[in-house]
């Protein structure tokens, strides 16, 4: 419950701060379940049913809660004369002399059309606000809510709720939740210093001088000691009591520092709620992994969402508004009259110190200073960011797509159409344990696919870095079976996927799998160099074809394609190779900063791998703002690189034949290129110039292009099917009778098919395109009418 509309509206309601919760079990929380036999027995509540009632209503306390685990149940079997002849009345409520409180309450039924009153009133029956006029329950927990002020020197007053209409006859009624606070207390946020709490005997306490800060910090790894990758184990969490000043919805903070070993100095654990938890057991602990790449530490910052500051750096993160390690995330809910609670946290990770623990209101917003030093959050976080209406690939002829990583995840939907994994998919993100699958981060990023109805691009089966450590001591029979159980892993796990990479940075100087500079050893199992210098690639391509199928389309991808010549002909070997046996379907290009700076051949080398006539795909794209890390770059200087770049490289890519489509590598803070600020967005959300572009300027004349007219004479269509094997069929409108030419060329410039040649009426007309005796690729079908041009690229696929 993420900052969910609910949970923003509930916090809203029952705020938090200096002032005390006014009710006394609003949650029946201190109930025993079951059919109340004493009707003066349930703390904090008055339950009565008038003698006129007959059958008398029952009331119980149930497991079917809006919050905590208990609510009333009340089952009506005949009404009284009046409303308040089957009432629940909260009593006493605690309140100040003209003050104004909030009163919210939950509630539902078994069937709709059921009613209710909510009142609140002084002990003479009198009342300051009131919902009434038949309150529609429905089977749906909803929300009552309205605003009342003492109006008298009452300290103490009533809150009714009425059941007794006839409308509720054969219904049963449920309330939960009822609150009545200060609507402005609980802004301050409630900050726990860590040293503070019961310490296991792992831990240990110092002070960074420099930083005038004292933390705790673990004096074991988890490797070393009773944990676990999923549980923190014992002597190893540090236990805390925490007040809270009202009831309400909370999110989580940390101020950490990540040790310098980065990746591996960021993680710890934290309860996901209240109460003892057991260090042996998984089941009860949110894992915060990944920190090293989140964070605020700019004073006016606030802390919401992932943020981005690196290592060795005092930070604040947000845990509740963020999915470390791919583990949902929650907020903490403190119930009306339970205002203190245990909360604990447990090691994983040494390396990472922890100075203080927060928990502010969810339905606020602290920066940096507020967290610092306790001060009151902000309604809002300034000008809400305006979300595009659609994807920039929407309405093209080529998808633009993003990596899917918690950093990444944020309003991923808004702005890409193609979806790549990036660590988590490959292979030792997943069974760095042989034998045991970790497939959270990649089952998430394919159902980000699936869900947005988005193409799902695997990264990566086979590669010489980030691999498994245990393959490489198997034998060579072994490490060919390893793999292919890899890959049935996937591919029945999997089953929608546009492309599959096989195999990443394969060039003998790249990353290959053959046990130098730490890279893993299994290139010799698949027959090593061989006659073309790369037979064991050859080889692991023949097993995914085994694996996959005809119909999945696979790819093989690498770095420094587009700054090398020398290196795209190397590259073209090895897919000449591997589409003599038809077991390449996609060329992958990575298209990092580093490989498209100013002079890098970058039309040339998509000239010579286009004409193998296979489709192109730009893999992990990134245009840097800083590319040198100078702390004397400003962010507008940085806003300009990045958009002076963008605007040279982009349409080289973006405008080629070949190319079929772009993924960026990133795009939020926290990518891989962070420190070159290769962001597309800042922290808050807010768009940099070079993206700006890309949606307001560069991409619509392609999506007018390719969906409305061309110089207001003519409009193609997109083709179907497309890819094709055989034919297909191009339809185009005219806007008034025009002399037409309709052909189709392949990427060399050749003509290889004339669809139509003439003079054609106005209206809406078709060709169809037959693709028998040309070889498998990529071909331009282009349209003239009078001086009207235009084009679409359609691939024939066998």
């Amino acid at each position: 419950m993420v900052r969910t509309f609910f949970g923003l509206l509930l916090a809203a309601v029952f705020g938090a701060g200096s002032a005390s919760a006014q009710v006394t079990n609003g949650g029946f929380e201190s109930a025993d379940l079951g059919v109340i036999e004493d009707l003066a027995s349930i703390d904090g509540w008055q339950l009565t049913v008038n003698a006129d009632v007959d059958p008398p209503a029952v009331f119980e306390i149930v497991d079917d809660a809006q919050e905590g685990e208990k609510a009333l149940k009340v089952t009506v079997a005949a009404s009284g004369a009046n409303p308040w002849h089957i009432e629940a009345t909260a009593f006493p409520v605690t309140v100040m002399p003209d003050g104004t409180y909030q009163f919210s309450i939950w509630a539902k039924a078994d069937e709709d059309g059921a009613t209710a009153t909510f009142s609140v009133g002084n002990q003479a029956f009198n009342e300051y606000a009131a919902l009434r006029d038949n309150v529609d329950l429905t089977t749906e927990w909803q929300e009552f809510t309205f605003e009342f002020t003492i109006t008298d020197e009452e300290t103490e007053v009533r809150a009714p709720v009425h059941f007794s209409y006839a409308a509720n006859v054969g219904n049963a009624i449920y309330i939960d939740g009822l609150s009545i606070v200060d609507p402005e207390a609980g802004a301050t946020p409630i900050v726990v210093e860590a040293e503070d709490g019961d310490l296991g005997s792992e831990y240990a306490t110092a002070t960074d001088a420099d930083a005038g800060v004292d933390y705790i910090d673990i004096t074991t790894d988890v490797t070393e000691t009773t944990g676990g990758a999923g549980f923190p184990g014992a002597n190893r969490t540090a236990t805390y009591e925490v007040t809270f000043d009202a009831p309400g919805w909370y999110d989580l903070f940390a101020r950490v520092y990540v040790g310098a070993s980065t990746f591996d100095d960021d993680s710890f654990f934290y309860a996901n709620d209240f109460g003892d938890q057991d260090p042996s057991v998984a089941d009860g602990w949110i894992v915060a992994n990944q920190l090293a790449a989140a964070g605020f530490t700019t004073p006016d910052e606030f802390v919401s969402g992932l943020g981005a500051e690196g290592a060795e750096v005092w930070k604040w993160v947000n845990l509740s508004e963020n999915n470390f390690n791919d583990v949902p995330a929650d907020s903490f809910y403190v119930a009306p009259g339970e205002l203190t609670h245990t909360f604990t946290i447990g090691a994983r990770e040494n390396g990472l110190l922890i100075d203080k623990l927060a928990f502010g209101r969810s339905d606020l917003f602290y920066t940096v200073t507020n967290l610092d030093n306790g001060e009151p959050g902000s309604v809002d976080a300034g000008e809400p960011i305006e979300l595009p209406e659609q994807p920039l690939g929407a309405g093209l002829e080529k998808f633009i797509g993003n990596i899917y990583s918690p950093a990444q995840t944020e309003d991923f939907e808004f702005y890409w159409n193609y979806v790549i994994a990036e660590n988590a998919g490959k292979w030792g993100s997943v069974e760095g344990t042989r034998d045991q699958f970790n497939w959270g981060g990649l089952d998430a990023s394919y159902e980000l696919a699936q869900e947005n109805g988005l193409d799902y691009n695997f990264h990566v089966l086979t590669w010489g870095a980030q691999q498994p450590d245990w393959i490489s001591g198997l034998e060579p029979a072994e490490q060919r079976e390893e793999i292919r159980e890899w890959m049935e892993a996937v591919a029945e796990r999997y089953p929608d996927m546009d492309v599959v990479q096989v195999s990443n940075e394969v060039l003998r100087t790249h990353n290959p799998p053959d046990g130098q500079n730490g890279r893993a050893d299994y290139k010799d199992a698949f027959g090593g160099d061989g006659d073309t210098g790369y037979d064991w690639v050859i080889e692991i391509f023949r097993m995914a074809r085994e694996v996959f199928g005809d119909d999945q389309r696979l790819m093989l991808n690498d770095y420094g394609i587009l700054s090398s010549i020398q290196a795209a002909q190397e590259y073209r070997g090895i897919i000449e190779d591997l589409q003599a046996e038809g077991l390449i379907d996609v060329i992958g290009v990575q298209g990092h900063a580093f490989s498209t700076r100013s002079g890098a051949p970058i039309t040339a080398v998509l000239d010579l791998l286009g004409e193998t006539g296979l489709p192109i795909q730009v893999t992990e794209f990134d245009v840097d703002g800083n590319p040198n890390r100078s702390a004397f770059v400003t962010e507008a200087q940085s806003d300009a690189n990045q958009l002076r770049d963008m605007q040279r490289i982009f349409p080289l890519l973006w405008e080629h034949p070949s190319v079929e489509g772009i993924t960026f590598w990133g795009w939020r803070p926290g990518l891989w290129r962070n420190e070159e600020e290769a962001y597309l967005v800042r922290s808050n959300g807010e768009q940099r110039p070079a993206l700006d572009w890309l949606e307001d300027e560069y991409l619509p004349q392609f999506r007018v292009a390719n969906e409305a007219e061309v110089d207001g004479a003519v409009r193609l269509l997109s083709t179907a099917p497309n890819p094709f094997s055989t034919s297909t069929r191009v339809s185009y409108e005219l806007r008034e009778a025009a002399d037409v030419s309709l052909a189709v060329y392949d990427l060399l410039g050749r003509r290889v098919a004339v669809l139509a040649d003439g003079p054609e009426a106005a209206g809406a007309h078709t060709a169809t395109f037959e693709a028998r005796g040309l070889a498998s690729g990529t071909y331009l079908v282009r349209l003239q009418a009078g001086d009207a041009v235009t084009a679409v690229p359609v691939v024939v696929a066998r």
